[in-house]
């Protein structure tokens, strides 16, 4: 089943909420914030940074964009886990690391991943609202201290 989530900008890294999952400003980094750039930049997203969507799936869809390859586990030493994919977006190789959060979309790290980027359809608030007192959203804690 493809999914859809709703990417946002803040500062220089792609975030996304999610409601179903608790996740709340779920950060790419380590390479994915730089693949995201890409991506939207060369299909001329408009407003990207207050959000867009972004299908994905671990079987091919339709129209996807992007084609990753997992490459390898994150190191046994690393206390973040995560898995790290490549791939080709508009003609550069690139590579990123996925962090744990992963998980809440498939029960184990796909060999591949396909993605597409569109504008943020009309009536879609990327942000999960929630007051400061919600216990429910969660972060994973990447590389960077996200």
């Amino acid at each position: 089943m493809t999914m859809t989530i709703y990417p946002y900008l803040i500062g220089l890294n792609w975030v996304f909420d999610d409601e179903k999952t608790q996740l709340k400003e779920e950060a790419f980094v380590c390479g994915m914030s730089e693949m995201i750039s890409r991506m939207v930049e060369v299909k001329s997203i408009p407003n990207a940074s207050r959000g867009f969507a972004m299908q994905f799936n671990d079987v091919p869809f339709s129209g996807h964009d992007v084609e990753l390859n997992w490459l390898r586990a994150a190191d046994a030493e690393s206390p973040f886990g995560g898995n790290w994919y490549s791939g080709l977006i508009a003609g550069q190789q690139m590579e990123g690391w996925l962090c744990p959060a992963l998980f809440c979309f498939f029960p184990s790290a796909p060999t591949r991943l396909f993605v597409r980027a569109d504008p943020l359809p009309m009536g879609v608030d990327p942000i999960w609202h929630v007051s400061s007192d919600d216990s429910r959203p969660r972060r994973f804690m990447g590389p960077e201290g996200t």
